[in-house]
């Protein structure tokens, strides 16, 4: 049995031993967070309403921020919880509160979209708590300021940038350079504000911020950096701009009279039972080599919903009518799979793809019985235990991209961060990826800095999620990630 799963028995039995019989515990008050023994832990009880994906910072004498302020640092921003969609929580170390200050100074949490919290009666909030590290403490809110203000009104910074994104991209991203680099953050640069709908459409938006008004920049849409589109601009940020990204991947300004996206030729349909999603690309080669694209290929133009199942979808082009081509599958050019052979380019054709192969589809709404082809993943986990064996660089942090940024933002979570325990005579750092089976993240080590700032990093290491749970140890050296080999040495005998 894991070291984990004995650690969670011991708890559970504790938690069993303590609870009175008629207590009633609500679900958004259980625990969503492991208490850590370096950190003050604080689980944040949202208001009813607040939108999944909004942003909740901390604020108070205790940080020195003000509501305003604190929306630029991510050192205090609250982590959502994965199994609960009322619940918020943050690890709040003492060394970094002002110099003298405490929680009993007073703290307040502000919502990025729906301003700082409010009591019943719509008066500002000033929480004191007494507590120190190692300890777990709920916190309640009543309302947010827009409740008071007639609604869920939303609070911008500076000039937006409203998307109407057909892109596909799981994780959208904005870099931004021009007059100032890495605006706005490094590559990949800034994720989403948040999601805002106008006049019946959607759009994802981007805040950039009150101070770089009157910057003439670039911008480079991507998906966290794994695939990005042509650039846009040079753009005067004047004036809140509305854009549309299409399906092929081009960035135009939105027009609510756009005309439908058009089918160019025989279709390619693709059941995505690998999981590599918007990043799967199809070459072809045959009567014609490189056709559409060299290597890795076409990029998915768009999805449709066939039945229950989303397919991924290619244009073959209607001047290529009647050629005989071969089409190989893979990740933006990684882990291809075996070639589909034969392919005559005239009617549509269905697939099915997967690590064992591609497999061609009879009945689309019926791809097979779903044992076969589940279309929503098992949730899967990933334990990753670190050794730290770096000396002459000074590494600190594991940061992820691929299926998520597992470990948050660049340069994601440091060590110091982790769960640590030893293991004959070594320190190693526990770190809980969720995830779901198949998902693949490349794991760059890093010293919390960028590329641009001098930073060092270690080259990516691939893992993945094989099973519904997976343990790795890894061993953190001056050069490289790599597995971690530990030789126990039996007593002699006497």
């Amino acid at each position: 049995m894991k070291m984990r799963k004995l650690l969670l028995i011991a708890l559970g039995s504790l938690l069993l031993a303590s609870c009175k019989q008629e207590e009633i515990v609500y679900d958004h008050e259980l625990p969503q967070f492991e208490i850590r023994n370096d950190a003050i832990l604080l689980e944040f009880i949202a208001p009813t309403g607040t939108a999944v994906d909004d942003e909740i910072f901390i604020y108070g004498a205790f940080n020195g921020m003000d509501e305003n302020t604190v929306l630029t640092d991510i050192q205090w921003k609250l982590e959502k919880a994965t199994q609960s969609d009322q619940k918020w929580g943050i690890y709040l170390y003492p060394k970094d509160f002002a110099k003298g200050k405490s929680l009993m100074d007073g703290f307040t949490f502000v919502s990025k979209k729906a301003g700082a919290e409010r009591d019943i009666e719509g008066k500002p909030v000033s929480h004191t708590l007494d507590v120190t590290v190692g300890t777990r403490t709920n916190i309640w809110a009543e309302r947010w300021a827009s409740y008071f203000a007639g609604g869920d009104q939303t609070r911008h910074d500076g000039v937006v940038v409203y998307v109407f994104d057909e892109s596909g991209f799981e994780n959208l991203c904005l870099y931004l350079y021009g007059e100032v680099d890495n605006l706005n953050g490094t590559w990949p640069g800034m994720k989403p504000t948040g999601t805002e709908t106008i006049n019946g459409v959607e759009f994802t938006y981007f805040d950039l911020g009150e101070d770089n008004t009157g910057l003439s920049e670039t911008f480079i849409f991507n998906d966290n950096g794994s695939n990005q589109l042509a650039d846009y601009g040079p753009v005067v940020i004047e004036e809140d701009l509305y854009l549309h990204i299409t399906a092929d991947g081009n960035v135009v300004p939105y027009s609510s009279t756009e005309p439908k996206d058009e089918k160019d030729g025989a279709r390619v349909y693709v059941l995505d039972g690998v999981g590599w999603g918007m990043s799967t690309t199809l070459y072809l080669y045959g009567e014609v080599n490189n056709l559409n694209g060299g290597w890795p290929g076409m990029k998915v133009k768009g999805t449709t919903t066939i039945g229950e199942y989303i397919y991924l979808y290619y244009d073959m082009g209607a001047a290529n009518e009647g050629l005989k081509e071969n089409l190989i599958f893979s990740q933006s050019g990684k882990d291809q799979l075996k070639d589909y052979t034969d392919y005559t380019i005239g009617e549509d054709l269905y697939l099915y793809i997967s690590t064992a192969g591609v497999e061609k589809i009879e009945d689309p709404e019926h791809p097979g019985d779903k044992t076969w082809f589940d279309p929503s993943p098992s949730e899967a986990s990933i334990d990753i235990y670190f050794y730290n064996a770096t000396e002459t660089v000074p590494l600190t942090h594991v940061y992820a991209y691929g299926s998520s940024e597992a470990f948050g933002g660049w340069p994601g979570t440091a060590f110091t961060q982790m769960d640590s325990l030893m293991v004959f005579g070594i320190k190693l750092y526990h770190f809980t990826v969720p995830c779901h089976k198949n998902d693949v993240f490349n794991l760059i080590v890093n010293d919390s800095k960028g590329s641009n700032d001098g930073g060092a990093q270690l080259n990516d290491y691939v893992i993945s999620a094989t099973e519904d749970e997976n343990e790795l140890y890894l061993k953190v050296s001056d050069d490289n990630l790599a597995p971690l080999e530990m030789t126990v040495k039996a007593p002699l005998k006497k």
